[in-house]
């Protein structure tokens, strides 16, 4: 087995990696229908909680103090959902090679693991960033009234977040998908997953309209780093030390999400050389 193979992060991204996500890319291109019915399912999931935070603003008095504006929390809810949406990811991929033992494969490539699965991820979300990201952001410039800062450097800082909430979303799926060398079944597992990412991501409601008491569990979690941050910057609603400190938290989950992305493979690894032989 190679070096690169044996470390998730080791070794430089050379042109193979930029194969796996074109031919992702291109596997994700071949299947037309699931286009239309994302682009569907995109719309509507934005009409909905446009429409929600609309009657939740209509019926409050016009005094409230609330977070955001009217305008604002549109803004927020159609940005969250593109956000949310630009991050697709197949994450059931690495458990089911796990569990049909192609992953032993895998381990033979002289690639790096965490790597390929990465660029085979990218691909994915470059296809979605064509057909769904795109179509649907064009639809709602059109359908709603957005505001939208322009300056170069809230463009840039955006991006940026965009880039390290995209990475922490990966790693976290990474560590849930390399449970299933321990457990036959992980469903429940992405359940709670996916209930916590739900919830404490901002996506759905905005992090600033939960209670105080919930905001130090909020803060020693990394979900609110992956939409809500990327979000709340492009669109203006923090101001630049807040995002300044968010981000620098993105870059520390970075770190701490990658060295247990280490440990985690290095386990997996000598638990499926013991248990294979």
């Amino acid at each position: 087995m190679s070096a690169s193979a044996g470390h998730p992060f080791a070794g430089a991204a050379k042109p193979v990696y930029l194969n796996f996500a074109l031919k992702t890319f291109q596997s994700q291109a071949a299947y037309k229908f699931e286009y239309f019915v994302g682009v569907f399912n995109g719309l509507l999931y934005v009409f909905i909680f446009t429409s929600l935070w609309t009657a939740i603003y209509s019926g409050m008095s016009s005094g409230a103090d609330t977070p955001f504006t009217k305008t604002g929390i549109i803004t927020y809810a159609v940005f969250a959902m593109v956000c949310r949406i630009s991050m697709t990811m197949e994450d059931t991929e690495i458990s089911s090679r796990i569990r049909s033992g192609d992953i032993a494969m895998d381990m033979t490539k002289p690639v790096n693991f965490f790597l390929m699965n990465l660029s085979q991820t990218s691909g994915v979300t470059m296809f979605h960033w064509f057909t769904r990201v795109i179509p649907i952001l064009l639809v709602c410039f059109f359908a709603f009234d957005l505001k939208i800062p322009a300056e170069p450097a809230r463009l840039a800082a955006s991006a940026f977040a965009w880039i390290m909430g995209y990475m922490i979303f990966f790693m976290v799926n990474f560590l849930f998908a390399l449970l299933s060398f321990w457990f036959v079944e992980t469903f429940s597992f992405q359940l709670m997953k996916y209930a916590f990412f739900n919830l404490f991501s901002g996506g759905i409601i905005p992090i600033d309209f939960f209670p105080g008491w919930m905001r130090p569990i909020m803060d020693i979690l990394p979900f609110q780093y992956i939409l809500y941050t990327p979000t709340a910057v492009f669109t203006g609603h923090l101001a630049w030390p807040e995002t300044v400190r968010l981000m620098s938290l993105q870059a520390l989950w970075i770190v701490v999400l990658g060295v247990a992305c280490n440990v985690m493979w290095r386990s997996a690894r000598r638990k499926l050389v013991v248990q294979g032989g």
